[in-house]
């Protein structure tokens, strides 16, 4: 493991290079940390962005060695020189004369962020908890990659990570990394509260005081009149804790890199990436690539075609049929995903006088009332009674 220093001189933590490979090889048989054994290991669909095998998202799987990925998206990001505060060359110096904490450091940050002392580092670090500390455990470790690759995609920032993309639309996701870099990106400061700051801190999240000896998190962006409990400096979309202190300001707020890319784009439900084609469709509440409304299980385009919803899902009617159809009680044939039929508890019927009548007397029960006993249909108590 190497350091370097970006344009503004704050220190990059680097892993060792890493062999190429193809996007849909990213994590390939890493475990699935909601299925467990159950997932024989990560397969990634070629543009969806989850695993063919257990239907969950990248992120959701162990995938190790991804840190070099994010380490190119954090100098991306970062690569305009924005000056060095004399505090940070000096902590990057404290960290070589103080390995433990140094240690902790790099788990938990690609980039050094500014700091006022190492004192107020150490205190940062025992703030987060175990379960989303890198340094204290494996479990942490994996909670902090998930909200790296979940809250900085990296088809959000590099065009080798998206599908196919046209000339125009590599342009265009140019125009908005640029844009975000320019405008919106940053990364929280962490600053201990002492006897010789006269002004109130109040948290701009809980709206409870910081005291002497806290420490809190600034954000340039946002101005020096605001500032953070260390687990207060969230998303304000998901909510969730900004990864390695990373935000982006927009309209008075601070997002994640997924967040912010939605305020300004519309996401394909499919691929998961911004969309920067002229067209596109929307279907189910959602934004689509034309070409990714497809069948969640076939990948056949939809487009113009009939289609069935799942859990919010697209299937053609021959997958949904295959894998969703419900079966008549009366005939034993499956109902088409596009045919009318009759459903009481359990129990499913074709629509149609043939199937769903009193089975005793042959009586056309479709638009009356009916008794249901022993997965029959009858028209009156006497019926079921000579049955």
């Amino acid at each position: 493991m190497a350091a370097v220093l970006p344009a503004d001189g704050r220190e990059i933590i680097r892993q060792n290079e890493i062999r190429p490979y193809l996007a849909h090889e990213r994590g390939a048989g890493s475990p699935c940390l909601k299925c467990g054994p159950k997932c024989e290991g990560l397969d990634l669909h070629f543009w969806r962005k989850i695993c063919k095998i257990c239907h969950c998202k990248y992120e959701d799987h162990d995938v190790k060695n991804e840190e070099e990925i994010h380490h190119n998206i954090v100098q991306n990001i970062f690569r305009k020189d924005r000056g060095l505060p004399e505090s940070v060359s000096k902590l990057t110096g404290d960290l070589k004369q103080e390995p433990d904490i140094g240690e902790d450091v790099k788990a938990n940050f690609i980039q050094v962020p500014q700091v006022s002392s190492t004192a107020a580092m150490a205190k940062y670090l025992s703030s987060i908890p175990k379960g989303k500390a890198a340094h204290h455990d494996e479990a942490g470790a994996q909670y902090r990659a998930k909200q790296l690759a979940n809250q900085l995609p990296a088809h959000d920032f590099d065009e080798a990570f998206c599908d196919d993309l046209t000339d125009a639309e590599k342009e265009k996701l140019q125009e908005f990394s640029d844009l975000r870099a320019e405008e919106a990106a940053g990364q929280g400061e962490i600053v201990e509260k002492t006897a010789k700051i006269a002004t109130d801190w109040l948290c701009d999240h809980c709206n409870e005081s910081l005291y002497n000896g806290d420490v809190a998190i600034f954000a340039d962006r946002v101005g020096k009149e605001k500032c953070w409990h260390p687990q207060c400096f969230v998303c304000d979309t998901c909510k969730e804790v900004l990864v390695d202190l990373i935000y982006f300001f927009k309209d008075g707020g601070i997002f994640c890199g997924r967040h912010y890319g939605e305020l300004t784009r519309v996401r394909c439900a499919a691929c998961d990436e911004l969309i920067f084609s002229k067209e596109y469709t929307q279907a189910e509440d959602k934004s689509w690539h034309l070409k990714h409304f497809c069948c969640y299980n076939c990948d056949a385009e939809l487009g113009g075609q009939k289609y069935v919803a799942r859990e919010e899902k697209p299937y053609c009617l021959k997958c949904y049929e295959g894998l969703f159809a419900k079966v008549c009680e009366a005939c034993k044939d499956k109902i088409p995903a596009d045919g009318k039929r009759i459903s009481y508890k359990d129990a499913h019927w074709h629509a149609v006088e043939a199937c769903f009548s009193c089975v005793t007397c042959k009586r056309n029960m479709l638009g009356e009332q009916f008794i249901y006993k022993d997965n029959q249909v009858f028209c009156s108590p006497q019926c079921a009674k000579k049955r």
